[in-house]
């Protein structure tokens, strides 16, 4: 969330302090690009935490996969705190769930941006994810690759409400003009991705444990300099370009310099890419950017009218000059 949600501090350290014995004294919001969830770095007389507020009860799969990894020996992975009773988050019972997180001082590698040593360390950690047994301990559990792009549904159906009638806000008229002014456009983007994932639905892909949000944003470049995977909210057993997408040519939360790339692949190693692959993964990643967008700013009594603007801001730079739509094409 960019906005704070004003959540009840005493309710939230009274939960704490059942599931975790945790005694926290501040609650500092930090804001996200997770429109699902509110985190917050607590204080507690030990030290800080990293303690995140979902909106919706967290699927237990995913929250395990970090310390899966970490567990087999794969490093640079942050982790959740288990509970009193081993869980990997506690339920409210109001819908809202928390996880609690170790806190490393540090910043996002889009912001610290991250030097060669640490893009090596980036790429052998997630050739060490992609190599690690762990997909097989997850198998049936988390999303498999199918390239059905389930992002086209909500975007068609954004841009329906365009056409339709809107919230009276500002934003949500400005989203829905530019929706209109672009539909043409995006129904092509709609066309060529699915025409690709239908392409690509029959050939032999290896399906590896992937990230598959892993920008720089989700990776935390400590004070200390060592680097952590971050933000492990939806893995999935895909090709291994779900993850690339977010270097080869990425420019998705900060552009990725040719040398970066160089610098990550000295870590990663030697490997394959399907260019179509790569293609498929930046057109889904811009539609369901789109659809997440719409459904934001189009909800009644979503969030503050300066995040709605915020958000109509970043769909229209991927239309604008200079935007990912660009080279969405040159692999």
């Amino acid at each position: 969330m960019l906005d704070d949600p004003g959540f009840d501090e005493l309710e939230l350290a009274a939960a704490l302090r059942s599931a975790w014995a945790v005694a926290a004294s501040t609650f500092t919001f930090v804001p996200g690009y997770d429109m699902h969830a509110a985190t917050y770095v607590i204080g507690t007389d030990a030290g800080s935490l990293f303690l995140k507020v979902h909106l919706r009860t967290p699927a237990d799969a995913p929250l395990a996969v970090p310390s899966a990894l970490l567990e087999a020996g794969v490093p640079n992975v942050l982790a959740p705190i288990r509970t009193l009773t081993s869980g990997l988050s506690q339920p409210m019972g109001d819908g809202r769930s928390l996880v609690l997180y170790p806190f490393i001082a540090g910043r996002n590698a889009m912001v610290a941006g991250m030097n060669a040593d640490q893009w090596r360390v980036f790429g052998s950690t997630l050739r060490a994810v992609h190599d690690s047994e762990v997909a097989a301990a997850f198998a049936g559990r988390l999303p498999l690759e199918t390239f059905r792009l389930v992002s086209a549904d909500p975007v068609r159906s954004a841009l329906e409400r365009a056409h339709g009638p809107t919230p009276k806000s500002p934003a949500a008229e400005r989203l829905a003009a530019f929706l209109r002014d672009r539909t043409e456009r995006i129904g092509a983007m709609l066309e060529r991705a699915e025409g690709l994932g239908a392409r690509l639905a029959s050939r032999p892909f290896e399906r590896v444990l992937c990230h598959a949000d892993i920008h720089a944003a989700n990776l935390l470049v400590a004070d200390d300099g060592r680097i952590f995977l971050v933000d492990w909210d939806g893995p999935m057993l895909a090709p291994r370009e779900r993850d690339l997408l977010f270097v080869i040519g990425s420019r998705i939360a900060r552009d990725v310099e040719p040398r970066e790339a160089v610098w990550f692949f000295d870590g990663y190693g030697d490997v394959q890419v399907d260019p179509e692959a790569i293609v498929y993964y930046r057109y889904e990643r811009i539609l369901e950017d789109i659809g997440e967008i719409s459904r934001s700013v189009f909800e009644e009594g979503g969030s503050s009218e300066a995040s709605r603007a915020s958000e109509v801001a970043l769909a229209e730079s991927f239309f604008g000059p200079g935007g990912i739509l660009e080279t969405a094409e040159r692999v």
